[in-house]
């Protein structure tokens, strides 16, 4: 009896041991499920597509909405500069004032008055 009792602890890991290797052995042969793997692919595959597609709907509007406030301000500019009266002097300070304004516009950042009044970096100014 005794002698039971010492093969029965051992006989028991050895099973223990062998059925921990035979699940081993099914749960790696049957490896990932590639329809799965599969559907996952196409969704993000959708789904940077979709965020490709937003991103630059978000930029076209972006720059619409630059050109068109540009546009208005080249607008107000030869509004402004072809009223009566427009040609009458105005002191060097306050002009100097309008034209720093206006030099920080996108559409007027490059033009040469406002490089010689600010410049070489009023072009990087405010984008």
């Amino acid at each position: 009896m005794i002698r039971l009792a010492r093969l029965t602890v051992p006989l028991l890991l050895a099973a223990l041991a062998v059925f921990a290797l035979i699940f081993a052995l099914r749960a790696c042969h049957r490896g990932p499920n590639w329809s799965a793997v599969a559907q996952v692919d196409v969704a993000r595959a959708d789904a940077v597509v979709g965020a490709a597609i937003d991103a630059s709907a978000a930029l076209a509007r972006a720059l619409t909405e630059a050109s068109a406030i540009d546009a208005t301000t080249k607008e107000n500019d030869r509004a402004i500069r072809s009223t009566p009266g427009a040609n009458a002097p105005v002191p060097v300070a306050v002009n100097d004032a309008g034209l720093r304004a206006l030099c920080l516009r996108a559409a007027y950042r490059d033009h040469p008055r406002c490089l010689a009044l600010l410049g070489p970096r009023a072009g990087n100014a405010v984008r």
